[in-house]
């Protein structure tokens, strides 16, 4: 008989079976030309019963297998892919990538190994950056942390109050034992906008406009240290840091960037965009040219250009 759980409809229902057609089909109950008959007719009103405890029976089973389980709070600190997750941050933090790696997926044991000495000791310092804080990561995650357990999957993230996602750990079961196999890590969550945003025109007398033309005439002059004065103070410093040659191709690219100042103030009245997330700004301005061909047609082409700014001691610099 198949094998079905003790005390459950399906193993009653087969036994009742088996000793209904015992019963019913012994010598002194009916001859032994119609046994076999009999017999047949007994299994084919049983199947269709069968049928029907399995159609009600296999889905209900299946859906609760399923079925994804949401974690909040402490209780994912309890949980063993929440601890592994938890256990990985600890160690990536702490440059201890290696022992990580042996505590994770499959997959991710394999990419490791792969790796010579040297890519390792890069992948160590990348995860060193992108890992939480430990202490911070736990507390969020008592705090507010999510985890949605899927079968053998799970997902831990830090939401923030503005709908975003902060942190984030990905955990797999692996031969009855939670692995890691991607995070922890932070997640660059958008700052929230300190000002309305500014459009068209209106930006031509916002400071950071006026900047954006100075600096475009200063460039279209060939007054390549002048522009340079109008940068950030990290803007600057990343510039001087750069070797020679890269730092040539750095300023090509600056008098390259934006077309004439004439140029730039028209497609900022057309298409400028002035945002204000945190203490910087961000330009974008987006200019749409149209073109008649001979055949009659019509070719559009767009072009993006933005600009990005960081105020610093109560006025605005070029930040890029």
């Amino acid at each position: 008989m198949p094998e079905f759980p003790a005390g459950s409809v399906l193993s009653a229902s087969f036994e009742s079976f088996e000793s209904f057609a015992s019963s019913e089909s012994s010598p002194a109950a009916i001859s032994s030309r119609r046994r076999s008959r009999f017999a047949v007719r007994v299994l084919a009103r049983f199947s269709a019963a069968l049928l029907v405890l399995l159609a009600t029976w296999a889905p209900a089973v299946a859906a609760a297998e399923s079925a994804p389980v949401t974690i909040t709070g402490k209780a994912i600190l309890e949980h063993p892919a929440g601890k592994a997750i938890v256990e990985a941050g600890r160690l990536l933090k702490a440059g201890k990538a290696a022992e990580s790696r042996k505590l994770a997926a499959k997959e991710v044991r394999e990419e490791w190994a792969a790796m010579s000495a040297a890519e390792q000791k890069a992948e160590s310092d990348r995860l060193i950056g992108r890992t939480p804080d430990p202490a911070t990561f736990e507390a969020d995650i008592a705090r507010v942390g999510e985890m949605v357990v899927d079968g053998d999957f799970a997902r831990l993230s830090i939401p923030t109050p503005s709908g975003d996602v902060s942190a984030m750990g990905f955990a797999a079961l692996e031969g009855g034992k939670w692995r890691v196999n991607r995070g922890p890590m932070t997640l660059q969550v958008p700052e929230p906008e300190s000002a309305p945003a500014i459009r068209g025109a209106a930006i031509l007398d916002h400071e950071a406009g006026k900047l954006a033309l100075d600096y475009a005439g200063k460039l279209a002059a060939g007054k390549l240290d002048a522009a340079l004065a109008l940068l950030s103070t990290s803007a600057r410093a990343q510039r001087d840091a750069l070797p020679v040659d890269q730092r040539k191709q750095s300023d090509d690219f600056r008098r390259q960037q934006l077309p004439q100042p004439k140029v730039l103030a028209d497609r900022i009245r057309d298409g400028g965009e002035l945002t204000f997330p945190g203490e910087k700004a961000f330009l974008m301005m987006l200019s749409v040219t149209t073109t008649q061909n001979a055949d009659g047609s019509v070719t559009s082409t767009s072009e993006t250009t933005g600009l990005g700014f960081v105020r610093e001691s109560g006025h605005w610099k070029i930040a890029d």
